[in-house]
């Protein structure tokens, strides 16, 4: 009994530390590539395409081949099938048979559509890293999120401290006749304010939270945190140039525009396929098989009829004859089959002459495919080299962004460090001591937002030069 508890206490004990447990970004993405919905719906469309080459192997290099067993019933009159005789009784037969078909040629059809089949096997697993590169993007946005309101938040608090000292030094200036009694109510009505503050950021970082759990699907009423980043010190490229480079590196190596490729390539196959059903076919055929028959007799025997023919004229003695008749007897099931075994090879040659305008609208369809996929190609390609530029232009603009802002947060901190001074020998009232703290805050939040906004720029932008996402 001690020990059951013992384990079920521990169990508890194990489950609390992994709900407390911090997921890092790296968790993350393990987990949505693993339990994304849209990610494991494109897996089963790899597996397909898995399946439709598989299926092309087969038709190229197997026959088809099937066993047949067919057992008839007859009622009052039927048919010996092997001699053809009428017979008058119920009876019954069996027939077996193995057939065993093999398309020899069909244009090189099936060569086509195999090809066809890896080729869209191939861009079907380069679309699913496609997605799974779409979904880090995704997930490295809102786990930023996180961190940004969590930050936020840390900074409202600090303000709320800083209120809290100045109320206490507002209160001794007040009672020393320094300040004026209003100076107190003043920064009574910012510490309620700051309650508000804090009630907003801590909504936000809960919002940021729940956005990052419904992206990765998670049970939305358990806890959840994720692990901070080390980023206080960032190397902004303050002279940031284009690269040309990146843009090529992203236009010939990820998935985007090589999965449209093959595409184009898979439909350009498909186009010959389609062009060989005007072609001959050679199929070649066999057959094995045999019948039963449950009337069908043999003779098992022979007796010896006496007969009179006749009498002697004038003594009247019988004349006879006698003759040898055979005896038949039911032939069994096995004897049957192996007696009525019989096997056959064919050589069929189909030469298509008119079919209803099929396969010749079959051929166009698929030359429009192709028309298709290298239009998909172009827009793909137009839109990547968008999203390139874009992504190197904020880059550029988060840079500038991120040191305007630190400049202001250093001008905002001196300027406090002035004012606090001020403030506690009654030189400046709280309403100009709060201008200024106000500020300093503004400036602190702006710069977080800054940064986290140049780390996630800044990323994207290698992703497009390196391939690789890293946060």
């Amino acid at each position: 009994m001690k020990k059951l508890l013992f384990l079920a206490l521990f169990s508890v004990f194990i489950i609390e530390i992994m709900a407390q447990k911090a997921w890092s970004f790296d968790d993350c993405v393990q987990h949505a590539i693993q339990n994304n919905i849209q990610i494991q719906l494109n897996k089963l469309s790899v597996e397909q395409a898995n399946n439709t080459v598989l299926q092309g192997k087969m038709d190229l290099y197997t026959p088809n081949i099937n066993a047949n067993i067919t057992e008839g019933f007859n009622f009052a009159n039927s048919v010996d099938p092997l001699t053809y005789q009428f017979i008058q009784q119920s009876t019954n037969s069996t027939t077996l048979g193995l057939f065993l078909d093999y398309s020899l040629f069909e244009g090189f059809s099936r060569i086509q559509n195999l090809r066809a089949s890896n080729l869209t096997l191939d861009a079907a697993q380069l679309e699913q890293l496609e997605l799974e590169n779409n979904t880090k993007l995704s997930i490295a946005n809102f786990y930023l999120n996180v961190l940004l309101a969590n930050e936020a938040l840390q900074i409202v608090k600090e303000q709320q401290i800083l209120t809290q000292n100045q109320y206490k030094n507002t209160k001794e200036l007040v009672k020393a006749g320094v300040l004026a009694a209003g100076d107190q109510y003043e920064v009574e009505a910012q510490i309620a304010n700051n309650e508000l503050n804090l009630v907003n950021a801590e909504i936000n970082l809960e919002n940021a939270l729940n956005q990052l759990k419904l992206l990765l699907q998670l049970n939305p009423f358990e806890d959840f945190s994720v692990e901070g980043l080390v980023i206080d010190a960032i190397d902004v490229e303050q002279n940031f140039v284009y690269s040309e480079s990146a843009s090529q590196f992203a236009l010939n190596n990820l998935p985007n525009l090589k999965s449209a490729q093959l595409r184009i390539e898979a439909a350009q196959q498909q186009v010959k396929a389609a062009k060989g059903s005007l072609s001959p076919s050679l199929s070649f055929s066999a057959y094995l098989g045999s019948n039963y028959f449950s009337a069908a007799q043999q003779q098992v025997g022979s007796s010896q009829i006496t007969t009179p023919i006749g009498v002697v004229s004038g003594t009247n003695q019988l004349v006879i004859t006698s003759y040898e008749q055979p005896v038949f007897g039911d032939k069994s099931f096995g004897q049957q089959v192996g007696d009525n075994f019989n096997q056959n090879i064919r050589f069929n040659v189909s030469i298509p002459i008119f079919g209803k305008w099929q396969r010749i609208i079959a051929i166009d369809n698929a030359k429009l495919n192709v028309l298709k996929s290298n239009l998909d190609l172009e827009n793909k390609t137009n839109t990547l080299q968008q999203e390139i530029f874009a992504a190197q232009s904020n880059v550029k603009s988060a840079s500038k962004k991120y040191l305007a802002n630190q400049k202001n947060l250093e001008a905002a901190s001196i300027a406090f460090t002035y004012a606090e001074e001020k403030f506690k020998v009654g030189i400046i009232n709280s309403y100009e001591f709060e201008t200024v703290k106000n500020r300093l805050m503004s400036a602190q939040t702006n710069l977080v937002q800054a940064k986290f906004e140049y780390v996630f720029r800044k990323m994207m932008a290698d992703f497009y030069e390196t391939g690789a996402l890293n946060l």
